[in-house]
């Protein structure tokens, strides 16, 4: 289980606005004195107590670049196959070509 995340919850707060967190065993801010809250790593939204790290947002973001980078690699791989096939079908071939080539 991931570790929660605790900020100010006090608007007014400096270390709300600075957006600093806090160590899980602190319960106080160190600036202003009240109840520490879950908040989001990424935009430091206050978190109901059952929420892991992020808020739905950004949960929402994380999984979609996750599936995004999935469908590129897939993507990548596929031409990296195709390539390689092709490269294997005529490698002979080309390979005496390019060897005949000076640079």
């Amino acid at each position: 289980m991931m570790r929660k995340i605790k900020g100010c919850g006090n608007e007014l707060c400096e270390a709300h606005k600075k957006k600093l967190t806090f160590k899980e065993s602190e319960t106080f801010c160190s600036k202003c004195g009240k109840t520490l809250v879950g908040v989001c790593k990424d935009c430091y939204t206050q978190l109901s107590a059952d929420a892991d790290k992020l808020c739905v947002r950004c949960h929402a973001k994380h999984e979609d670049r996750k599936d995004k980078a999935m469908k590129f690699a897939a993507g990548f791989g596929t031409g990296a196959l195709a390539f390689g096939g092709v490269l294997l079908k005529y490698g002979s071939k080309t390979f005496a070509v390019v060897k005949k080539i000076k640079f």
